[in-house]
C-alpha cells in the first residue's frame, strides 16, 4: 500500500478547489512534509506519541498554532497562536464534560434510590 500525501491532504482539507482551474494549497507543503516527518517517526520510534503530533497538525490546518522544523529536521516545535483561548476552550470542554458525567450520575442515583423504594413498597404490603 502507498502512502498518497496528495489525497491525504486533498481529503482532510488542506488543498482545496478554487475558480479556473486553481488549487488553494497555503498549508499543504508544510504539511505533508509534517505527515511524511510524523510517518518516518511513528515506523522508527516505539514512544512516539501519534495522537499528540496529529493533533498539533490539526491545530496547524486550523490556524490554531505555528509548526517549525528544527534546523536539523528532528524535531518540530509547535506554538500556540492564541493560548489563552486554547486554554479556555479546553476547561470549557472539561467543565461541559464533568456537568454530563454529574448529571448522569444524579440521574443513576435517582432511579437507584427509586427502585430501592419500591422494592420496600413491595415489602410492606
Amino acid at each position: 500500500m502507498t502512502f498518497d500525501v496528495l489525497k491525504l491532504l486533498e481529503q482532510e482539507g488542506y488543498i482545496k478547489d478554487g475558480e479556473d482551474n486553481l488549487l488553494h494549497a497555503e498549508k499543504a507543503f508544510f504539511a505533508a512534509r509534517v505527515m511524511k516527518w510524523i510517518r518516518g517517526k511513528a515506523q522508527t520510534d516505539p514512544e512516539f506519541n501519534l495522537t499528540a503530533y496529529l493533533t498539533m497538525l490539526m491545530y496547524y490546518k486550523t490556524g490554531m498554532a505555528e509548526l517549525k522544523f528544527s534546523e536539523d529536521g528532528d524535531n518540530i516545535f509547535y506554538k500556540m497562536i492564541n493560548p489563552d483561548k486554547e486554554v479556555q476552550d479546553l476547561v470549557d470542554s472539561l467543565i461541559k464534560s464533568s456537568r454530563k458525567d454529574a448529571t448522569k450520575k444524579l440521574i443513576d442515583k435517582i432511579e437507584e434510590d427509586g427502585e430501592q423504594t419500591d422494592d420496600a413498597d413491595t415489602e410492606d404490603s
